[in-house]
């Protein structure tokens, strides 16, 4: 059920010199990883939209874990 709520998208913005994923969680952009500081260095960037209040704890540990596997794959 978890999985169904998660989206991970990879993507390459201009911004970065490396690929990003971003979460998604509900159909809301939550937060992307960024590895330019490499892959043993990953940085979790959050959006400023749309204002989550609470967010479950379970749900966005396995999105962390999916986006970051999704992420080595590239």
């Amino acid at each position: 059920m978890i999985q169904k709520r998660i989206q991970i998208i990879i993507g390459s913005p201009i911004d970065y010199e490396e690929l990003v994923a971003y979460i998604v969680i509900d159909g809301k952009h939550i937060a992307l990883l960024n590895q330019d500081e490499g892959k043993d260095k990953i940085k979790i960037e959050f959006f400023n939209e749309p204002k989550l209040g609470k967010l479950d704890f379970e749900l966005f540990i396995e999105a962390l874990r999916e986006a970051k596997n999704e992420l080595m794959k590239h």
